[in-house]
């Protein structure tokens, strides 16, 4: 009897134990059952969030080709401009070059061009002309004294006379290089001269209104005397040059006589050849005393002027 009990204790505790371990197990499963979900979902939401970084990384390495080729191309760009540029700047050295190149030549074809015209129109005075296109047959064959870009000096029988240009034929104009636009320079340029003179006048008589102040006074009697002077040397030179006019006319005179007696070609030609000669360098120097002339006819306007400064009232 208590062996039977003590098998069915024995029974019951064993049957108990078993419902208890079930129970653990069953609750440990449910425990891992739910850990492994956990597990799962966090896996999915990593693969989404792997997936979603995979999408974006693969835009910005799409961004970041395209920037690489923009770059590539800014750099090709870049060094596009650079040549360009290096090339314009070559381009422009050359030109400037070119152009320098040009201005020296021009200047130095300016700069011969001036010498030739020079060197023409000294060689042909002494010479004569055939002007007849354009002033007649009285000017068949005439003697050159002197030319300048807006005139030629001749020697006729009835004496020195200026022709202008605008009288002159073409074909004597093209060979000694004369232009209108050279004689209208030259005829500005002598404008301005004497109007620089005049004004130059007008200041120095202007400076000398007041007549009452002594250091004007000095002023006026200072230029008087030395319009004097001036007008003193002038007269010396001419009165030396009109000796010399009298001993080259004289000789022209000499040269002229044997050319008339002479019998052979080559002393007639010898003859002629000097007395020409002598009578030209007589006439530059009466042209000379000219101009003296007309110098001391301005001093002597000016000198009036002055007196009358020293005028009370004038």
């Amino acid at each position: 009897m208590r062996c039977r009990l003590h098998s069915q204790f024995r029974s019951f505790v064993f049957l108990a134990c078993s419902f208890f371990f079930v129970g653990c197990l069953e609750d440990e499963r449910k425990v891992d059952l739910e850990d492994v979900k956990r597990k799962l979902d966090g896996v999915a939401f990593d693969k989404e969030s792997t997936s979603k970084f995979i999408d974006l990384a693969k835009v910005k390495l799409a961004e970041l080709k395209i920037a690489e080729r923009d770059f590539k191309k800014a750099g090709e760009i870049n060094e596009a401009i650079f040549n360009v540029t290096k090339t314009l700047e070559e381009v422009t050295a050359l030109i400037d070059e070119v152009k320098a190149s040009l201005e020296a030549s021009e200047l130095g074809f300016e700069d011969y061009q001036a010498k030739y015209r020079a060197k023409v129109r000294k060689d042909v005075v002494g010479k004569n002309l055939d002007l007849s296109a354009t002033k007649g047959e009285d000017f068949k064959e005439v003697r050159v004294l002197s030319v300048n870009p807006v005139e030629i000096r001749i020697y006729q029988t009835s004496g020195p006379q200026s022709v202008p240009i605008s009288e002159i034929p073409k074909e004597v104009r093209e060979m000694l290089q004369m232009s209108e636009e050279e004689a209208e320079a030259h005829r500005s340029k002598l404008r301005d001269n004497a109007k620089v003179r005049e004004e130059r006048y007008k200041e120095w008589k202007e400076g000398l209104a007041d007549r009452k102040s002594e250091a004007a006074q000095k002023a006026i009697a200072k230029r008087l005397k030395d319009i004097q002077t001036e007008v003193e040397n002038i007269e010396k030179s001419m009165n030396l040059r009109l000796l010399k006019i009298q001993d080259l006319k004289s000789r022209s005179s000499q040269w002229q006589r044997d050319y008339s007696l002479a019998r052979g070609d080559k002393r007639r030609e010898q003859a002629l050849g000097y007395s020409q000669m002598y009578r030209d360098k007589a006439q530059k120097l009466t042209d000379l005393n000219s101009e003296g002339h007309l110098v001391i006819a301005r001093l002597r306007s000016e000198e009036e002027d002055l007196k009358k400064m020293q005028q009370p009232g004038g």
